[in-house]
């Protein structure tokens, strides 16, 4: 009986983490310790934080940049490796780290948040950030994943600079994914409160704008419990032309490293 028990703690715990957001403050590794030619930035949000962002370089001048967005757990040195591939698609990359993460300023992080609204802040001053500093970038494309690949969703939506997003498992509405979560793995995470629906919401944004939007893919793997094809498909609904690359015998956390060549063939095509 004992052993019963505290299997089912262990288990309890460990369902806490699945969702929650887990800022880590050190970076394990920095870009330039793979030989990436890189650049440390510093980026200022509309209520005046500064959050610490890396630029990638590709090796010739280009008219393209990206910026990447993680899905909140961790921080931008788990994107090293993805950063590196867009990279040598010809694309200025753009990381950045959350309020709260990194070394960007300070900010109380509940861990039984699935998302703050004021990411939102945080995206869209890296994408300002991009548009005075990159001024020779003609495109701007996002990338997220999880929590990062919805918001780049909405965020691009209501960015006319934007015309491409690849969205790597993202949440439709606040409240879907807080009950696929509670379905999936029993955890009750929080949302923000008194947000702009249209702001970091998926489905709303592109219901009501994305205009602007001239291609995005969604990538989902086959056996996400929590960000199902189901649900991505209807997302992709919203946006004509939009593509689904679906990555067999994964989920949100294997999607890239399951088949990379596969997936560097995805993001190929759609930085063509």
């Amino acid at each position: 009986m004992r052993t019963i028990i505290l299997f089912t703690m262990v288990l309890f715990m460990s369902l806490q983490g699945v969702m929650a957001l887990e800022p880590v403050r050190e970076y394990a590794v920095k870009p330039d310790e793979f030989g990436i030619d890189y650049e440390e930035i510093s980026i200022t949000t509309s209520d005046e934080l500064t959050l610490k962002g890396w630029l990638y370089k590709p090796r010739e001048q280009s008219s393209k940049a990206i910026i990447l967005s993680h899905s909140g757990n961790g921080n931008m040195a788990d994107l090293i490796e993805i950063a590196s591939n867009f990279v040598t698609l010809g694309y200025y990359v753009i990381t950045y780290d959350y309020r709260g993460y990194g070394e960007s300023s300070d900010f109380t992080i509940n861990n039984n948040f699935y998302m703050y609204a004021q990411f939102e802040f945080d995206l869209n001053a890296a994408i300002d950030y991009t548009k005075r500093y990159l001024s020779r970038a003609r495109t701007i494309h996002l990338w997220g994943v999880g929590m990062g690949a919805g918001l780049s969703l909405a965020v691009g939506a209501n960015r006319n600079e934007i015309s491409g997003v690849i969205a790597d498992s993202p949440y439709s509405t606040l409240e879907g994914i807080k009950s696929s979560i509670a379905d999936a793995t029993g955890q009750n995470v929080l949302l923000p409160l008194g947000f702009n629906r249209v702001a970091i919401e998926p489905e709303y944004a592109l219901k009501e704008k994305g205009q602007n939007l001239q291609k995005v893919l969604f990538i989902v793997g086959d056996e996400d419990e929590i960000y199902t094809t189901r649900n991505i498909r209807e997302l992709a609904k919203l946006k004509r032309g939009a593509t689904v690359f679906t990555v067999r015998d994964s989920n949100y956390r294997t999607n890239f490293t399951k088949d990379k060549h596969k997936y560097f063939e995805e993001i190929a095509s759609f930085a063509r």
